[in-house]
């Protein structure tokens, strides 16, 4: 009798820790079910739920984690990961994930010390290039904490505000377009179909948004997001399938698109959708986030893609047809170069052709959170060196779509908390606000020997920093000698104008004036070749050839007879730098180098690097001639 007790007394106190691990499997299992039909937020709940009915299971945890992480639920996903840290040997990334959460979230000191663990920690696959992906984080941290302190970014000065609910709703809001200061078209996903509106600003503020009529019901059907031509003939959009259940999630930047052209017809209703050419949307590979301009009888159309021959992951591209052509027959597509594209993605391209300014996002260059806005001015055919546009337009969280209005105020996309938004699991619409109102410099280039107009001038805008620096805003070809820019009262600014014939002349501007006229004397002699009259092409917004920097030391990787630099072998050394060939005629092979490096310290410390990692195990360093 008392077996039969004790044995009874055994069952009962076991019994309240055998019920919630039967729930939690249950649980569980509904969570997988989740998890394959794409249900990816509510997944991630029902794996919480299931790891705390079950003593905080590690692995139950980590799906939780990861899940969370996905929707982009930056706050969840980092409570999580931080649960699991002995679970991160048996999944080698969890640590980055982590540490990019809590990035995300806005914990930047804390994040710096995730990322360094992480790369202190890190074994497995692609060892030298994961480490350098874990310490640029670090420095998109410092950047953080450093524009943090500034009262104004000096590359964007600006105020946002979210636009209502009735415009933005729980669902995401994205690709806006502002089609004119009061009037602007949106996507939005809308039980699971993405849908075209159009909402109106009234002095009680934005209307709710309707439907934007006359699209035909096929672009309707697969639509993603589009941009209007200048003069409003013609809408370039992408049509896109739905993304399959392990895909879904994140931001939407591994949907496949393609770009399509509709035209406005004498009534106003559009035509019917017709695909680009083939070498614009390429087999197997995404086109998207179209932004067309129009320039002196061309119109430029700039996208995003993942074809290949890219840097990785989106790349942006350009190409252009002539105005007076009514058809498909663009350019082929250039990529815009290693100085606006990196290893990641680059998306959602804005170029003002006034101001020759390029602004896109990007989570390749050194951010403040995932996707960021960054800002690159052309001039002479290259690309200036993007810079972050700072807080507010940027955020912890992931930011694009960004674009301009004519008035200076624009409109961008982010999941980011932001007053009464609470949840970064969905995108909303952002207004920009300039942070002083903008005064407009209108000035005139004349020939100090004749006092007349000046024809075919270059005028660049630079701002005077506090330490001595310029730093390039803006650059116009003038044809007429006129100019004209925007800009902001509490900023030092000098105007810099050349035209071949004649000396440079540089200018600071007063504010108290709001005409400026520069003289330019013509020199003697002149042996530049003469450009008058020359068109606008594609090579104006190409990259130039790359000029070959003048620099100290190099890491030799290996010999070749021939050579690609984007050959899968060099991934672990372009995240170091570029990976260049110095041909050996006589030999008739291709010495392959990696550089350059200010110093033989950090040559030595790369070279260290890829031979441990074991890409190039004979690697060695060398001065450069």
């Amino acid at each position: 009798m008392k077996k039969n007790i004790r044995f009874w007394a055994l069952i009962l106190s076991i019994a309240p820790f055998a019920l919630p691990a039967q729930d939690a499997t249950k649980v569980a299992l509904i969570a997988d079910d989740l998890l394959t039909t794409g249900r990816i937020s509510e997944a991630a709940a029902q794996y919480e739920q299931a790891a705390r009915l079950n003593a905080n299971n590690a692995q139950l945890l980590y799906k939780a984690a990861e899940a969370y992480y996905r929707v982009r639920d930056y706050s969840k996903a980092a409570e999580c990961y931080a649960e699991v840290k002995q679970e991160y040997e048996r999944y080698e990334l969890a640590g980055l994930r982590y540490a990019r959460a809590l990035k995300q979230s806005g914990r930047y000191a804390e994040a710096m010390e995730a990322f360094k663990q992480f790369a202190r920690d890190y074994k497995g696959a692609r060892k030298a290039q994961i480490i350098a992906v874990a310490m640029n984080e670090v420095k998109g941290c410092e950047l953080a904490l450093e524009l943090a302190q500034q009262p104004v970014s000096a590359v964007m000065p600006a105020d946002i505000k979210i636009l209502p609910q009735g415009v933005n709703s729980p669902e995401n809001e994205f690709a806006p377009i502002a089609f004119s200061d009061n009037l602007l078209y949106f996507s939005t996903l809308a039980r699971g179909r993405v849908q075209f509106m159009r909402t109106q600003r009234k002095p009680g503020g934005w209307l709710a948004p309707t439907l934007a009529s006359g699209l035909p019901e096929s672009v309707s059907a697969r639509f993603g997001n589009g941009t209007f031509s200048p003069d409003g003939k013609r809408f370039y959009c992408t049509q896109c399938d739905e993304p399959a259940p392990d895909e879904r999630g994140g931001n939407g930047l591994r949907t496949r698109c393609n770009l399509f052209l509709l035209r406005r017809a004498d009534d106003g209703s559009w035509t019917e959708p017709e695909r680009l050419r083939d070498y614009v949307n390429m087999p197997n590979a995404t086109a998207t986030h179209p932004f067309v301009t129009q320039d002196r009888g061309r119109e430029f159309l700039f996208f995003a893609s993942d074809r290949e021959g890219g840097f990785g992951g989106l790349d942006l591209y350009v190409c252009e047809r002539p105005l007076d052509s009514d058809d498909l027959d663009f350019s082929f597509p250039q990529n815009l170069g290693n100085t606006v594209n990196a290893g990641g993605d680059e998306v959602t391209p804005f170029f003002d052709p006034a101001s020759q300014t390029l602004w896109f996002s990007s989570n390749s260059h050194i951010s403040i959170g995932g996707l960021d806005v960054f800002k690159s001015v052309r001039a002479e055919g290259k690309w200036s060196k993007p810079e972050n546009a700072g807080f507010p337009v940027n955020s912890p969280a992931d930011d694009f779509f960004f674009n301009l209005k004519k008035n200076g105020g624009g409109f961008l996309v982010s999941n980011r908390n932001f007053d009464s938004k609470t949840s970064t699991r969905d995108e909303d619409i952002f207004e920009i606000f300039p942070k002083e109102p903008p005064v407009t410099l209108i000035g005139n280039v004349l020939s100090s020997a004749t006092n007349t107009p000046l024809t075919d001038c270059m005028v660049t805008l630079y701002e005077l920093e506090a330490n001595g620096q310029k730093r390039l805003l803006e650059v116009h070809p003038s044809a007429n000698g006129a100019f004209q820019f925007s800009l902001l009262q509490q900023h030092r600014y000098a105007v810099e104008v050349s035209k071949e014939g004649y000396e440079m002349a540089t200018v600071q501007p007063d504010f108290l004036e709001n005409e400026l006229v520069v003289q330019l004397n013509p020199t003697s002699f002149f042996t530049a070749k003469d450009t008058s009259g020359t068109n606008f092409t594609l090579a104006d917004l190409s990259p130039a050839p790359p000029v070959r920097q003048v620099s100290k030391y190099r890491v030799h990787l290996e010999i070749q007879p021939d050579f690609n630099a984007q050959a899968p072998r060099y991934t672990a050394a372009r995240a170091f730098g570029n990976v260049i060939a110095e041909p050996l005629p006589e030999q008739g092979i291709i010495r392959v180098l990696l550089g350059d490096f200010a110093d033989q310290k950090t040559a030595n410390e790369v070279a260290t690097a890829l031979r441990i990692e074991g890409s190039f195990p004979q690697a060695f360093v060398v001065k450069a001639e």
